[in-house]
């Protein structure tokens, strides 16, 4: 089986094609918590996180972007109603005009970088994210929780009537206009 980092311990870089595998195994072998960040979400990508959990039980939390006019995207809420569905211990929030991308699993391990957490960015796009244990970036977690205090919850009525499991086949700049 692939170790969750690099041999020594230290920083991994996986480009196009090398995340989501990665990340999968990572995910599998999560048995606290996983914090998903970043502004966008298609339903291909959190069912592969679907899939991946091995403990049903585990917490997940989702943080995406909401924009100045108070809209969040139609892919991503379909994508976070998909999770509400099959995550026990589902929660999401938003916050405004949120950027980064960033997972973190158990509190131990990262995933940070510029990829987007849907199907363009995972397969297509020049993205490059960046593994490792957080004692190589302690003040992570404190960050993503200031995040998760200042965002604003999202209930079931803002995702329920959200459907749209096609995934994000085009550059987000192209998608979102």
């Amino acid at each position: 089986m692939e170790s969750k980092i690099s041999p020594s311990g230290e920083l991994k870089l996986l480009g196009k094609g090398h995340l989501l595998p990665h990340l999968q195994t990572s995910i599998s072998q999560a048995s606290q918590s996983i914090w998903i960040v970043g502004p966008w979400l298609d339903a291909y990508f959190v069912g592969n996180v679907i899939d991946s959990i091995s403990y049903p039980e585990i917490e997940v939390r989702f943080i995406v972007r909401i924009d100045d006019d108070g809209i969040i995207d139609s892919k991503t809420l379909s994508a976070l109603n998909l999770a509400r569905k099959s995550i026990p211990n589902y929660r999401a929030r938003s916050l405004q005009n949120l950027h980064s991308k960033v997972i973190l699993i158990d509190k131990d391990l990262f995933y940070l970088g510029s990829t987007n957490w849907y199907w363009y960015s995972l397969h297509k796009s020049q993205e490059m994210t960046v593994s490792g244990k957080t004692t190589l970036l302690p003040e992570l977690f404190n960050e993503l929780d200031e995040y998760w205090d200042k965002a604003t919850p999202l209930t079931t009525g803002d995702v329920k009537g959200y459907h749209d499991l096609e995934p994000i086949q085009v550059d987000v700049n192209v998608f979102f206009r």
